[in-house]
Order: structure tokens, then sequence, then C-alpha cells
């Protein structure tokens, strides 16, 4: 029984098996045969260029007025009143105005009051400080009283004892000058004593006048600051408050307006990537449009560039400074701004697509005796260590089947096209024909079949991969659409 189903599973291998070997035969024979009879391979190419060259960092910003003045209130009250512009008409978004003009007036009726109740105490100080002259005056003069009174009395002393007690002079008599004398000297002590104290009362009254004029002086300020004026001519880029709005002072200024200094002169804040910043320099030129006028070109100079960086989803950028001329006051604030700092421009200079670079060629698609090796140093070059710049390959149409290589110095590129030179003994000029790639065209596809040609079964057959590398679409670094196999060694 094994045996028999070993058998009979082994025929059935080599029936199902012959079956599929000669399906797989017939679909090779259709598409090796129908697809590559009616193949054509056709060049990808893109013309060579001269005209300007302009290396560039792109970033974007906004513009912003060079100097931008934040008007507030300093004192707590109501709106009463806005001021007029230079046309005459109330202050509002837009409006001109000059330096010291009226913006707007708050209610100083609880300012007028702490005004006279500083008058009042100026006045009181004032009447403290006659008072205290007076008595310095009446202090000084009982000095004087008391200085005459001690001299008599010591003379009076003086004589007594040059008297002494007597027959002349009894004991009480002279105990009298002696008592008089320390009396008077008391009286003095206590009369200078009255005018220190006056002095002093002289000088508090004083000190109370200067601290209530102080109070006037700060409360007749506190009624200028209940009108409010712009410092500096501009424009009125922002007004916060309206009329009958209660502004409130506290320990920062409260912004009622914000006048731009002088639109006509601005600036743009561009936030620069870390990786372009180096190539960012002040004085540079910038060339900027706006989305508002999208049909017109500006152009600016750096100014500076902010050393404190920002970072945002892991990317550091910085904001550079571009000052910009604004004289007929087309662009407005915080206007969105596409900037360009130039980093370098070339006059007339030749350029390559960098798709061109990619390309690389089967053996039998180059043109019989164009391939040879590129120029060698000289002997001066060689002894002195110098090494040119080793040359690029590019490969220029010489028909529809065959190309020729071109040796090329690659310079400076914008991402797009780069800047190219020529060694000695090799051409390249405007108009030629670079290829980048090869397409292969089936005759029914050309013929506008649809899906491909026709197999041997009646059913499409499937698109080939293209020959050849490189492609429109490549990018330096990445492996070119529809290649299978590398062209000739550099």
């Amino acid at each position: 029984m094994t045996g028999n189903s070993n058998i009979t599973a082994v025929k059935a291998i080599f029936k199902w098996g012959g079956a599929a070997l000669i399906c797989a035969g017939g679909a090779g024979y259709w598409y090796f045969s129908g697809d590559t009879a009616a193949a054509q391979t056709q060049f990808n190419t893109v013309s060579v260029v001269q005209e300007d060259f302009v290396s560039k960092v792109q970033a974007t910003g906004t513009l912003e007025p060079q100097e931008l003045v934040d008007v507030g209130a300093q004192v707590t009250g109501e709106i009463k009143e806005f001021g007029v512009d230079v046309d005459g008409r109330p202050v509002d978004y837009g409006s001109e105005v000059k330096a010291g003009q009226l913006l707007a007036r708050i209610d100083d009726t609880i300012v007028e009051l702490n005004i006279k109740r500083a008058e009042a105490q100026v006045a009181q100080a004032q009447a403290q400080i006659l008072s205290s002259d007076a008595s310095v005056a009446q202090a000084k003069a009982s000095i004087s009283q008391a200085t005459a009174n001690k001299s008599k009395a010591d003379r009076d002393l003086t004589r007594a004892r040059n008297l002494g007690v007597g027959d002349a002079l009894s004991q009480m008599q002279y105990d009298q000058y002696v008592n008089a004398a320390e009396i008077a000297a008391a009286n003095l002590e206590s009369a200078t004593a009255q005018l220190q104290t006056a002095e002093a009362q002289q000088a508090s009254a004083l000190a109370q006048l200067q601290s209530a004029e102080a109070q006037l002086e700060s409360e007749m300020r506190n009624r200028d600051y209940t009108r409010i004026s712009t410092p500096v001519d501009g424009t009125i880029v922002v007004r916060q408050v309206n009329v009958g709005q209660t502004v409130v002072s506290s320990m920062n200024a409260t912004t009622l307006f914000l006048v731009a200094r002088d639109l006509s002169k601005m600036q743009i804040w561009a936030s620069v990537n870390e990786a372009d910043i180096a190539k960012v320099k002040p004085g540079q030129e910038v060339r900027y449009t706006v989305d508002a006028l999208p049909n017109e070109n500006f152009t600016g100079t750096v100014n500076k560039i902010r050393p404190n960086a920002t970072m945002s989803s892991n990317v550091v950028t910085y904001i550079v400074e571009v000052d910009i001329e604004n004289p007929d006051r087309k662009l407005l604030p915080y206007m969105s701004a596409n900037a360009n700092f130039i980093v370098k421009e070339v006059k007339n200079a030749l350029l390559v697509p960098d798709a061109a670079f990619d390309f690389r060629p089967n053996p039998d698609q180059v043109a019989e005796g164009t391939f040879q090796r590129g120029p060698r140093p000289s002997r001066d070059e060689a002894a002195a260590g110098e090494r040119p710049e080793r040359p690029t390959m590019v490969w220029r149409k010489v028909d529809d089947k065959t190309v020729a290589p071109v040796r090329v110095i690659k310079g400076d590129s914008d991402g797009t096209r780069t800047i190219v030179t020529l060694p000695e003994g090799e051409e390249l000029k405007p108009g030629d024909e670079l290829v980048t790639g090869i397409s292969v065209i089936r005759g029914d596809m050309k013929a506008g079949a649809p899906g491909g040609q026709k197999g041997l079964f009646g059913m499409n057959g499937p698109k080939r991969r293209q020959r050849g590398t490189g492609g429109v679409d490549a990018k330096p670094g990445q492996a070119p659409k529809g290649g299978d196999r590398p062209g000739p060694p550099m």
C-alpha cells in the first residue's frame, strides 16, 4: 500500500511540474519576444543655461517698526475724551501725531482735590515757620537780657568780695549778691535752651514746608499725568482704551497707545535656522516679498543678529533684524515677509541642473572615441604639491542612442542648479542637452494602446523596469529610479 501511494505521488508531481514548465516557458517567450521587439529607448534631458546665479538663505519674518513707543497711564481714572491728530480728527488707529500732542484726558477731579489739600498743608507749614521764627527771635532777646543781668550780677559780686563782710557790708547783703549772680547765670542758661528749642521748631517747620511743597508738586505732576500725550512724532499703531473706560494704574504703567515713531523706516524680524546663521552677516543684502504685494520685490540690509536663540520642536532659530525703507508707506507693521539673504551672486554663470550629475550610461551608449581621462596637474603644480579640484562627469546627448562625457568642476549650488567651470579641453555651452535618465517606450504604448502590448494569451504584458540610472527626480545621494546596472567607472 505504501509503495503504490509513493508512486502515485511521484506521477502527480511530474504531471503538474511539466505543466508549470510549459506555462512558464510560454510566458517568458511572450514577455521577452513581444515586449522587447517593440521597445525603444529615449533619453531624458535637461538644458545647460547661462544666467545670473544667486546663492541665498531663505527665511520668513514679520515687519516691525524700528521704534515702537509704549504710551501708558500713571494715574487711575476714567477716560474723559480723546485728543485730535494733525488733521483735527479724534486720535485712532493710523492717526499721525506730533510730539507733545494730547492723545487722551483722564478725569482729574480727585487729583484737583489732592492739589488743594497739598496747598493747605504748604500754607500751614509756612505759618509754622513764621511762628518758629518769632520764637527764635524772642529766645535770642531773652539771651541778650539774661547775659546783661548776669554781667551786672557778676560785677556786684566782685565788689562785694573786694569789700568783704564787715561794718559796711553785712553777711546777709553779701549772700544776696552771690544769690543774684547764680540766678543770672541760670537765667542765661534757660534763655539759651529756649533758643535751641525755637531753632529746632523752626527746622521742623521748614521740613514740614518742604514736605508739603513736594506733595503739592507731586499732585500737580499727577494732574499733568491725566493728560496723555505722545513723546514722539509718529503713527498710532494700537489704541487700547475707549472713552468712559476706567484706567487702573499699578506697579507697571497701563498701556493706552502704541506709537510707531517713523513708518518710513521699518525692520524685518526674520527667524533664521541655526544651520544657515553663519552665512548671514551685518550689512548683507536682503531681497524680500510680502503676501499683500506678491508682484513687487523689495530690498533691505541686515542690521544685526540677536544672540539669544529660541527653540521650537527641537529647531534652534535666531532673530535677524533687517533694515528696510518704506517711503510710500505701502508696507504695514506685522505683515509677513519672505526674505532671501543674498550669500553669493555670480553674473552670467554656466549652470547645470543637479539631476544631470546622477546619470550613468551603459557602456554601449557611450559614443566611440569620447571617453578620455581628465587633465593631469602640470609639473610645476605637482612639484608645489597643488592638486586641482577633481572634475565631475556629466553626459551630453550626441544622438538618440549615444552620449558623450563632459568633465566639469562643480561650484556653488542653490539646491537645484550648480555653477560649473570647464577644465582645459572640455566644451559645454548654453543649450547643450545633458542626459538625466533613460525611458523605455514600447511600440504599442507609443501608438496609444493602454496597458501595454498584448501578450501571448491576450492579456496585457507587465511593464518592464527602465534601463539606466538617474532621472529628473533623482537627488544626490539617493538611488536613481528604474536603474538596474551601473555605467562605466569614473
